[in-house]
């Protein structure tokens, strides 16, 4: 059996933390709609119950519970679906997001990875299938042939080197990408990690004022812009430039303009505060390719992970789910940042053409029921056994980094993948 370092632990943080939360008294409190829930002595007690959500409801639900009963908890209970489904919305949505964001702190304890000292993160958003429901519709949106087809918009800070979602959104479809990169920037500034920041944005979030946020927060960035953001950067040559933003009841403010020739022979537009001139036109090109994981993170949680696979129909149980799946990202994502030393280890010896790394489709698979039962067993060294083994088992079937493959963004008609998000036709 493969032994993983002892000083590698954030896993086994990340495992204690969240048990811990969820099997207090004070999370409860917080987390209960009324103060009359789970105060009686049923199948499915709050703590159990969360551990059950966050197991990731993907079959039916009535095999989720028999699953979860026989081979997770080790218990001959038998729950209806009915039960179950009035039992969760008990639960308030909120407890939700502070579980992610405990999650996140425990990641940060600790080293992690940062280019030229800075955290570096990417804000972009996608659109979320939704189930076939009018009040889904009301509270979201809507998109497609007469509005019909029910969407929200979901929006992530994402740590780009260390594979990290710092703060998940998902909101209505009409809410404006910049307010939401407003919202992360806030949430990433009352990080206990916050420190020496610097966010990747695409030509969308562009704007004085976004900028002059930044500004204010001290937080570095570097932006891409299209034609028509700026005159003065529209008539400027290819290189490295410096230019003040202008506007009416505001300071100006200096920022590096970097223009270069992109393969297709379009010119590229960046601007920056970073004025270190060790760093030229090159390193920003290298650097702004870096957001690029943001795309394929997103790829991962909608195919890899089905976030769009719903187990309710209401406005809660998708928010739920949606929370489930981004704290199971980030799991995954720290247990794959420990594994990964033991795969490389593994290929050193041999003469490979490509790096290899954890292969998530296989780290989804080993994570089921095995990290609820981590969270649930109350003894510390078989807790201990069940995250090495774990880690261990990650480090099987690793899967090849092929360099500067691209992705094309689908643009086909919308296709739901799920039975939950097609047509009612009755």
């Amino acid at each position: 059996m493969k032994v993983m370092p002892k000083e590698r632990t954030k896993f086994a943080r990340f495992i204690e933390r969240m048990s811990a939360i969820i099997q207090s008294r004070d999370f409860l409190e917080r987390s209960r709609v009324s103060p009359k829930d789970f105060t009686r002595n049923r199948k499915m007690p709050f703590p159990k119950l969360m551990f059950c959500l966050l197991n990731r409801v993907k079959t039916s639900i009535q095999n989720h519970l028999e699953n979860f009963f026989e081979n997770v908890t080790k218990e001959d209970i038998h729950m209806t679906q009915q039960s179950f489904s009035d039992a969760r919305q008990k639960i308030s949505y909120s407890a939700f997001p502070e579980l992610f964001a405990s999650g996140v702190e425990v990641i940060y304890e600790g080293y992690y990875d940062t280019w030229h000292g800075y955290r570096l993160s990417a804000i972009d958003g996608s659109k979320i299938q939704l189930p076939d429901e009018q009040k889904l519709r009301d509270s979201f949106g809507a998109m497609g042939p007469d509005n019909t087809a029910a969407t929200a918009q979901a929006s992530a800070l994402y740590d780009v080197l260390n594979n990290v979602l710092i703060d998940v959104r998902m909101v209505p479809l009409k809410t404006d990408e910049r307010a939401l990169a407003l919202i992360h920037i806030n949430t990433l500034c009352n990080c206990p990690s916050f420190n020496k920041e610097c966010i990747l944005f695409d030509r969308g979030y562009a704007s004085f004022e976004l900028v002059n946020t930044l500004k204010e927060r001290g937080i570095s960035f570097v932006m891409r812009v299209k034609r028509g953001f700026n005159k003065e950067i529209d008539q400027l040559e290819k290189g490295d430039h410096s230019v003040l933003l202008k506007k009416s009841g505001h300071d100006d403010i200096c920022v590096r303009v970097l223009k270069f020739d992109l393969p297709s022979g379009e010119v590229e537009t960046l601007i920056t505060d970073i004025t270190d001139k060790t760093l030229g036109v090159e390193d920003f090109k290298k650097l702004y390719f870096k957001r690029w994981p943001i795309e394929t993170k997103y790829d991962e949680i909608k195919n890899k992970l089905q976030v769009e696979n719903f187990s309710g129909r209401t406005v809660k149980t998708v928010l739920q789910d949606f929370y489930v799946t981004m704290i199971m990202s980030n799991a995954i994502a720290v247990a794959s940042w420990e594994a990964q030393p033991i795969v490389d280890e593994q290929r050193n010896a041999k003469d490979n053409k490509y790096e290899y790394h954890v292969n998530t489709s296989h780290a989804i698979g080993v994570f089921k029921d095995r990290f609820i039962r981590a969270m649930l067993e109350p003894n510390p060294l078989k807790r201990a056994k069940e995250t090495t083994r774990i880690l261990t088992l990650l480090t099987n079937n690793p899967t090849p980094t092929r360099p500067d493959r691209s992705v094309p963004r689908n643009k086909s008609p919308r296709k739901a993948k799920f039975r939950h998000n097609r047509k009612n036709n009755c």
